[in-house]
């Protein structure tokens, strides 16, 4: 099992940003099941990014491109904005 959660935001700070990454068993409905996802939130909303239902290595293969393609634009727009202060 994966489970860490981290602040985004300064130690002190009055805003509730941050990020979940999760991957393990969980139950829903009586059965279990691998979940895996990213989460990331802030004051007003959050965005779940999750592999797909199906439960095989093609799925995690996915998800982790999926998450690879992620970081790459978040480098990118980092780039951009440093460049443009």
């Amino acid at each position: 099992m994966y489970n860490k959660r981290t602040w985004l935001n300064k130690e002190g700070s009055d805003y509730t940003g941050s990020v979940v990454a999760f991957d393990g068993e969980t139950f829903w409905h009586g059965e279990k099941f691998r979940n895996t996802f990213l989460q990331i939130s802030d004051c007003d909303s959050s965005i779940r990014l999750h592999k797909k239902d199906a439960d095989t290595e093609t799925d995690i293969a996915d998800f982790i491109d999926k998450m690879k393609l992620l970081k790459s634009e978040i480098e990118l727009f980092i780039n951009h904005l440093e460049a443009n202060q």
